[in-house]
């Protein structure tokens, strides 16, 4: 079930944009707003605007903007319905239920209320009862601060077999909720559970958003590793799955997002030393080789991922793998060895942070020389059968790279360092691709072969197959914009019609222009938190509303400026054209009666969504027909392999068209007046 839109509306009135938005960038009031660097994209002058009135905000450099929901959106890379939760979470706002059943949503509850009371007991046992001193000394020893070890929860176990549990149940938190989260393990015989953490200090996973998800317990007397695990860690529940998981995230998500990088290190330890030195762009994996998902999420946050390893094989084979997993997701992929003997950990600890990252910069190296360097090490170069075989490696990590012209990069890089002819390797790629190929095909044999097992027996009369899964709506992506602009094998979704002079306005961006100019700043913060001036005409069109734009961040929208001329006579004469324009209908206008023109003055929110309906539909229609045209091209000229790829752009255009005939690009309540 849908979390019911009268709570939806609780909290969007409870979330203080301001308030969240400062969690991620230093905003100064200027006005009746407040301004700071925008947090989507690099720049040096403060364009990011934040209306608290309005509880929206706007990039004048970017065009991102949005409501409260929007911006938790677009800052985690979250789904609509994710960012409803965080923010009812944050606002103490109880939800009934979400996209789960109501019990399987309360189960859910309950765990993470589990695991965010253990958290708390085990940081109050560390730091404020007698049994936990030896374990904060350990840490002190360590060098952790009193604030690093509050700013990652910290927090020690009692030796003892039930003191969480008898905890727990003071507070009626029930033994089936405790082992459901992981905190408690039910004994042999049946008669009870006990402790799963006891006599070990514990490091808390939280998820990106700050909820706590498991724990990882380190033994404390080091002559007890003899006969138990150095660490124990939580298992898989209903709200922790280790290979979606980054320790770390949740401190490093605005470091990471800053640099536009992220160091993915071993341990814990390793994360709160690089942290508490300044180094906090820094992440550990949860127990496990680096997954998809965790490069996945990386991918939200950065474009770059560097890999500091052990300098021992297994250390090799985990950075070798973990550089071509994050290549495979499109992320720049870089592997840091440090000095023989050293972790992050004893290396920041001697040295310092600033030394560290020194370091790290004149130290990381690309797959080719990694993989070349490791091959020549471990006496790999020695025969002409492992010198290929140490090439194939190479060409087969770089096959997974998703985009060709980054493909054809590190081919050339790939020659730089094997001395072999760049042909050579292509021919290498060639064949990895086709190979990767057959196995994706046989892949989707196998799985389509399950799904048949499973699926029912189709009535052979009445009515159609239902589809396989339903358009996305909201939940997915609540204001979806018009799709990006890339190369030559999309249409960049800005471009204007074929049909239209550039710089003649559509019927649609007449109207947007019209009340953005006839109602001033509510409605020019309306219309552009869910538009992109690249979603408007090049040309004239795009500069008026990027004129509304800053007359908006300046604090007073007026039409006497842009009338007068102080704009220039191109935005002149078209103000004063839509201003007087009658803006007949268009056709689909017509057809649908979704929009009149008396309604510009009456219902003027819903006549800005029915234009901002059918222009976002224009931007889309336009980049179908040139991939169609491209993907034509392609089949003429032979180019057989770029046929599939130029498909799933078409079925994402028309999935997209769908979310935007349905409103999806607006909030649920948006335009109601």
């Amino acid at each position: 079930m849908a979390i019911p839109d009268e709570k939806v509306e609780e909290v969007r009135t409870a979330a203080d944009l301001v308030e969240v938005a400062e969690d991620y960038v230093q905003l100064k009031q200027s006005g009746s707003r407040y301004m700071g660097l925008c947090p989507f994209h690099s720049e040096d002058t403060p364009s990011f605007s934040v209306d608290p009135e309005q509880n929206l905000y706007y990039c004048f450099g970017c065009g991102a903007g949005g409501d409260v929901f929007k911006f938790v959106q677009e800052i985690e890379g979250v789904g609509f319905l994710e960012s409803v939760r965080a923010l009812a979470d944050r606002y103490r706002i109880p939800l009934p239920d979400g996209t789960e059943n109501a019990e399987a949503a309360n189960e859910r509850e309950e765990i993470l209320y589990a695991l965010r009371f253990a958290a708390r007991f085990f940081y109050r046992q560390l730091t404020q009862a007698d049994r936990g001193r030896r374990a904060l000394d350990y840490l002190r020893q360590r060098g952790f601060s009193p604030q690093t070890i509050k700013r990652f929860g910290l927090g020690f176990a009692p030796n003892e077999w039930d003191a969480l549990l008898t905890a727990a149940q003071e507070e009626h938190l029930d033994p089936e909720t405790l082992e459901k989260a992981g905190l408690v393990i039910e004994r042999n015989d049946g008669s009870g559970h006990y402790d799963r953490y006891r006599g070990r200090i514990i490091f808390p996973i939280f998820s990106h958003i700050g909820k706590v998800l498991a724990f990882a317990g380190r033994i404390l007397d080091p002559d007890d590793e003899r006969d138990q695990p150095k660490y124990i860690n939580s298992p898989e529940t209903k709200v922790y799955h280790k290979k979606e998981v980054l320790y770390g995230l949740h401190q490093a998500k605005q470091s990471i997002r800053k640099a536009d990088e992220a160091l993915l290190v071993e341990g814990y330890t390793d994360v709160i030393s690089l942290s508490q030195a300044g180094v906090e762009n820094v992440v550990a994996s949860s127990g496990t080789a680096l997954t998809e998902q965790q490069v996945a999420t990386l991918d939200r946050y950065a474009t770059r991922a560097l890999m500091l390893y052990d300098a021992d094989e297994a250390g090799e084979r985990a950075a070798m793998r973990g550089l071509e997993r994050v290549l495979g997701e499109g992320m720049g992929a870089y592997a840091v060895e440090l000095p023989d003997g050293y972790d992050p950990d004893d290396y920041v600890h001697e040295h310092g942070g600033d030394v560290f990252a020194e370091y790290v910069a004149e130290h990381r190296r690309d797959l080719p020389a990694f993989a070349y360097q490791r091959a020549r090490r471990h006496g790999e170069l020695e025969t002409p059968e492992d010198r290929v075989a140490t090439q194939r490696e190479i060409i087969d990590a770089v096959a997974r790279i998703p985009d060709p012209n980054l493909r054809r990069e590190y081919v050339a890089r790939t020659s730089e360092v094997t001395r072999v002819p760049d042909s050579d390797l292509f021919r290498m790629l060639e064949d990895a691709r086709e190979e990767m190929e057959r196995r994706k095909q046989r892949r989707q044999r196998r799985e389509q072969k399950r799904q048949e097992r499973k699926r029912p027996p189709t009535p052979k009369q009445g009515g159609s197959s239902p589809p396989s899964a339903p358009p996305p709506g909201p939940e997915a992506s609540p204001r979806p914009e018009a799709p990006p602009a890339s190369s030559n094998d999309t249409a960049a979704p800005d471009a204007p019609s074929a049909s239209e002079p550039p710089t003649e306005p559509l019927p649609e961006e007449r109207v947007l222009l019209r009340l953005m100019l006839e109602n001033g700043s509510r409605m020019v913060a309306h219309v552009l938190g869910h538009m992109a001036l690249g979603e408007f005409t090049d040309g004239p069109p795009r500069a008026l509303a990027r004129t509304l734009a800053t007359m908006y961040q300046e604090g007073d929208v007026q039409p006497e400026p842009v009338l007068d001329g102080t704009h220039g006579e191109a935005l002149q004469q078209l103000a004063t054209y839509v201003l007087m324009d009658e803006h007949e209908a268009s056709a689909h206008w017509s057809e649908e009666n979704d929009i009149a023109v008396p309604a510009l003055n009456t219902r003027p929110y819903k006549a800005a969504n029915s234009a901002m309906k059918y222009l976002k539909l224009d931007r889309v229609d336009e980049a179908l027909d040139r991939v169609r045209e491209n993907m034509y091209r392609a089949t003429q000229r032979g180019e057989d392999d770029a046929v599939p790829r130029l498909q799933k752009q078409v079925m994402s255009l028309q999935e997209l068209r769908k979310r935007i005939e349905q409103g999806a690009f607006l909030d649920k309540n948006a335009g109601g007046s």
